[in-house]
């Protein structure tokens, strides 16, 4: 089995931030609440991340199934209580404009679940999807 290896840097800006290096990308981490709002929170980017391999996913479904799709858009949401440091529940919602019947779209979806790496590393029986 082929063996696929990510990684990030992160250095901290000396509050509640940090500079992010990934392959030749930078980005900040922060908090509106007590940083210095110089980007998303942790939280953010783990929501951002389950959309981004979900498109991704969907994305290269859409080309190998041939699928005649105008546009798509996912919206991904969480919340959890103050008191608990975990996301009790993260949906997500897909807008596709497309003429396809139902059916190929829905595969889509379960493909895209069935394949994704970060979906599935946060655990699919914590996601629930839309379309």
């Amino acid at each position: 089995m082929e063996r696929l290896e990510y990684s990030a840097r992160l250095k901290w800006d000396g509050n509640v931030g940090s500079e992010v290096k990934v392959r030749g990308f930078s980005f900040s981490i922060d908090t509106n609440t007590d940083g210095h709002n110089k980007g998303p929170n942790p939280t953010e980017y783990l929501l951002a991340a389950i959309g981004g391999c979900l498109t991704v996913n969907w994305g290269r479904l859409i080309k190998r199934m041939r699928l005649d799709v105008g546009e798509m858009e996912i919206t991904v949401s969480g919340w959890r209580d103050r008191e608990e440091p975990q996301l009790r529940e993260i949906t997500y919602r897909v807008r596709v404009v497309t003429s396809e019947p139902e059916r190929k779209i829905m595969r889509v979806k379960e493909l895209a679940e069935k394949y994704g790496t970060v979906f599935n590393t946060v655990g699919a029986e914590k996601i629930r999807g839309e379309v």
